[in-house]
């Protein structure tokens, strides 16, 4: 078959713009879940010793350690974080095998089983994209609650590819920032394989680490180093109407089509568990799309009586993690009516 080089050069920006979104799946995991594992984490505070200096992610991978999540600079559904569990993920199977438990699951990969190609009308080439793909053993394997908190993840950034897409598209330069990927997919892999050199794979340290990055992964509460505790907060005299102003409106700044109306917010309602306790809030807002002013709706789940999970109507199943700043302010009691 012929092949037009002014096609092959499209086509190869084009693959450069897709490595935005499947970085991450160069080294993906089976979508299937185990749900046996102990997920109790590590919480001896001695010996707790941690090093990630020199590094390129060192305040990033530090924090981590730290349980000092308000000062990452990404969420948990951002390409780089993705790439940097991914890496650590692999590079312990890799290098700490004798370490991992019993139950250890084997990592896999995406294969493509299956090609559409379409040609012009002079039988010229002009795209060449996998339909069909199938899960493949890699011979690595990671400890379940890892394994588990990666398809997850995974599962997450996969099911806003689309948006992303558009984002990108959007940009001045989307090249730019698909190489950008590769740039941060290089530096974490260099990073990890740096990390388990300066720390022993069962250190108390690295440990640490690790929960807490699991815990980042599936937006829950980290351990903090310094021994402070999650505040439970009495939801009875806070305005949630203002909390939930703040959170979707914080999270509307990643939205890539559609615009929120500020102090939109209205008909709150509470959900409260047999305890009383607070687990979740419904309430409806107002955004511009394309096809004009249009009403959406978001549940905000709580967990230890702090926000922890934004789900918007058009995606119901996925869980957009509250901004953590909100969330500490919220703690420290700044939404006090």
């Amino acid at each position: 078959m012929k092949t037009n080089p002014t096609a092959l050069k499209l086509f190869f920006k084009f693959k450069l713009i897709l490595l935005f979104f499947v970085a991450f799946a160069l080294i993906s995991a089976s979508p299937k879940i185990n749900k046996n594992y102990n997920s109790n984490p590590n919480s001896n505070t001695n010996n707790l010793v941690f090093n990630a200096k020199g590094l390129h992610f060192e305040t990033v991978l530090t924090n981590i350690f730290k349980g000092n999540f308000i000062d990452i600079p990404f969420d948990r559904d951002h390409s780089t974080f993705v790439l940097l569990y991914n890496a650590y993920v692999t590079t312990y199977a890799k290098h700490c095998t004798s370490s991992l438990p019993a139950d250890k699951i084997e990592l896999t990969r995406p294969e493509c089983v299956k090609e559409r190609v379409t040609t012009d009308g002079y039988g010229w080439e002009v795209s060449r994209i996998c339909i069909e793909w199938i899960d493949v053993g890699t011979g690595l394997y990671a400890a379940p609650e890892m394994f588990n908190a990666k398809v997850i993840l995974e599962n997450l950034q996969a099911g806003d590819a689309l948006r992303n897409m558009y984002k990108m598209m959007k940009q001045d330069n989307p090249i730019g920032t698909a190489t950008s990927v590769l740039n941060n997919s290089q530096a974490a892999d260099a990073d990890m394989k740096a990390l388990l050199k300066l720390n022993a794979c069962k250190s108390a340290g690295l440990m640490r680490f690790q929960e807490n990055l699991r815990l980042f992964a599936l937006g829950k509460q980290p351990i903090r180093l310094d021994g402070k505790k999650t505040t439970v907060v009495d939801f009875n005299n806070q305005n949630l109407t203002k909390l939930a102003e703040d959170l979707v409106f914080a999270h509307s700044k990643t939205w890539a089509m559609n615009r929120y109306q500020r102090g939109s917010i209205s008909s709150v309602s509470k959900i409260t568990d047999t305890n009383g306790k607070l687990t979740e809030i419904k309430t409806r807002y107002v955004y511009q799309g394309f096809s004009g002013r249009r009403n959406g709706s978001v549940r905000i789940t709580f967990t230890n009586g702090l926000p922890e999970c934004l789900y918007f109507f058009d995606f119901p199943n996925a869980c957009r993690t509250a901004n953590r700043k909100i969330v500490a302010q919220y703690a420290g009691g700044n939404y006090k009516k």
